[in-house]
């Protein structure tokens, strides 16, 4: 039961991540009226609306269930969508951007716990890494499709053209929804007990999940090295259109490269539980971990019309292949429990980093985009060495 469950959940993120318009969007926004100052606003509204609800959200997963959680946040996603056709001007679509933060925050952390406590009830804990490399390359897999699908249909730039992929994301968000209702979880155990856990008070959830980063040694070390050496992902998606458009890249290619450097990225994550078994844990994670950093380097340097895209595909893909490796080293070290509150806290500290980091790359990206390159590169490096993990860092309690 617990392959089928996750299996279940894999495909209702798949259809969840169609998200059509990925290689236009900015190009909606711009015919919307809205400056690119208003934009990367939007994103910070969205970082904002993880960030006041990532922990509430987490405590709701471990009081009620991952499943319903992950529900409620499927549902206000749909609601988010209804603005984009109704809003001519910023404050709609920043209400959009709120409600679309609180459902990823909803899903953050319970994702995780759902598909880890499946996974333990079964006895395959050990298959933390491929199962969340299966679930992380459904989400790129679903990227792909939608921007090779997207790039073509809105080839026009006509808003006209836009609409029709929305309506196409809304239809597929309705059918992942639907698919996620059929997801059965198991009942939750508590140090291996038999008996379902009993519903404890929000706030000691919450207390012991703080606790248990501030005190923890091991999980502190680990969060402070995913946090630091994060490669930003979601600036690259938004500031590759600019660094092809001074490369002289042909608009055809935006959303072939967005596709090519998806499915990449899917393939990063599916084998991504590989890394540790070629080069151990401490070599392993400084690999994943510096290689984006190469590459925002490279791109500083290099700006040709055939190497800008594949330098944008590849970056993608290395700043994939971290992603389900550092969600098994923080389950390890987390008690069941209150598992999705303290993946929400650490969630929670993601968004604060790149709520502050963000406006910082876009002010240096807009004097000079090497700038803004060269920067994500630097903190990399220097995270690099100041927060190294070790075999010890990441080794479970017995």
């Amino acid at each position: 039961m617990a392959v089928k469950n996750i299996h279940r959940l894999i495909v209702a993120q798949f259809l969840s991540s169609l998200h059509f318009a990925v290689p236009i969007q900015t190009f909606f926004f711009f015919a919307k009226g809205l400056s690119f100052m208003e934009i990367m606003l939007l994103e910070s509204i969205l970082l904002l609306g993880i960030l006041l609800f990532e922990v509430p959200t987490g405590m709701v997963g471990d009081k009620i269930g991952r499943k319903w959680s992950m529900i409620c946040g499927s549902a206000i996603g749909l609601l988010g969508w209804i603005p984009w056709f109704l809003a001519d001007g910023f404050t709609l679509f920043g209400l959009s951007f709120f409600l679309l933060g609180i459902a990823i925050a909803f899903q953050s952390g319970s994702v995780q716990a759902f598909i880890y406590d499946e996974l333990r009830a079964k006895g395959k804990r050990s298959d933390m890494q491929r199962v969340m490399g299966l679930y992380g390359g459904s989400i790129t897999l679903g990227t792909a499709v939608a921007a090779l699908v997207g790039g073509y249909l809105a080839a026009t730039h006509s808003l006209d053209a836009f609409y029709l992929l929305y309506q196409l994301i809304v239809i597929a968000q309705v059918t992942g929804f639907t698919v996620l209702l059929t997801v059965r979880e198991s009942r939750s155990t508590v140090e291996g007990d038999a008996k379902a856990h009993q519903p404890e008070p929000s706030l000691t959830l919450f207390r012991d999940g703080l606790r248990r980063l501030v005190s923890h040694r091991k999980l502190r070390r680990i969060l402070l090295f995913s946090l630091f050496t994060m490669p930003f992902p979601f600036v690259l998606l938004a500031i590759f259109q600019p660094y092809f458009q001074e490369a002289s890249v042909a608009p055809m290619w935006y959303g072939t490269a967005v596709f090519l450097a998806s499915l990449l990225s899917m393939s990063a994550k599916v084998f991504a539980y590989n890394v540790e078994k070629y080069f151990g844990v401490a070599k392993g994670a400084l690999f994943v971990a510096i290689l984006p950093a190469f590459f925002w380097c490279a791109m500083a340097m290099i700006f040709h019309p055939v190497f800008s895209i594949l330098l944008y595909i590849v970056n993608s893909a290395s700043s994939a292949v971290r992603e389900p490796i550092f969600s098994d080293y923080f389950n390890r070290h987390i008690k069941q429990r209150n598992r999705a509150t303290v993946l929400s806290t650490i969630s929670l500290a993601s968004s604060l980093y790149a709520l502050i980091m963000r406006p910082i790359i876009g002010v240096l990206a807009d004097r000079d985009l090497r700038y803004g390159f060269v920067f994500i590169a630097g903190i990399i490096l220097v995270a690099t060495a100041l927060f190294r993990i070790t075999e010890d860092d990441v080794r479970a309690p017995l």
